[in-house]
């Protein structure tokens, strides 16, 4: 018995398979026939089998646990960067009109300076400062003082 357990499942496994199959066998005791082998070796057989479909079952579910555990990291790393997203755009809807400009035919377009310059009708030098003065603003205390030192007169005063 011993042998034939150990040449399916081990060594380390087949002494389990051994008394669990001794265990059926002693509830069964009536229904063995006179010479027990066979029917040893085929409750063995089963009970082998038993435990390959458990093993099976159970590397199924810590499969499906990663699985969840990656869904569950994803969904707050996506959470995360939903928060960040809605942050920089709070951050960038405060920033003057050709300051956001800048930014977003750099970062967004993927522009050269020159190019933006170029798309703007202005200097590349003077997109350098633009583009310098909108990043400061940016990375500045979101407020709307921060972000466009400039005061702008009400719409009433301008008129």
């Amino acid at each position: 018995m011993l042998a034939f357990a150990s040449r399916h499942v081990g060594a380390d496994a087949a002494h389990d398979v051994v008394a669990e199959t001794f265990m059926i066998a002693w509830r069964r005791w009536d229904d063995l026939p006179a010479p027990p082998i066979a029917w040893l070796l085929v409750a063995a057989r089963k009970v082998i089998q038993n435990r390959v479909r458990a093993h099976r079952r159970s590397r199924a579910l810590v499969d499906r646990i990663a699985l969840l555990d990656g869904v569950a990291a994803y969904a707050a790393d996506s959470a995360d960067a939903a928060l960040t997203r809605r942050e920089a755009l709070e951050r960038l809807s405060l920033l003057r009109e050709q300051h956001r400009e800048a930014l977003l035919l750099v970062s967004w377009d993927g522009l050269t300076n020159d190019q933006a310059a170029t798309v703007l009708g202005i200097t590349p030098a003077a997109f350098r400062r633009r583009l310098s003065r909108a990043r400061a603003a940016l990375v500045a205390p979101a407020s709307p003082e921060a972000a466009d030192p400039e005061p702008r007169l009400p719409a009433q005063e301008l008129s």
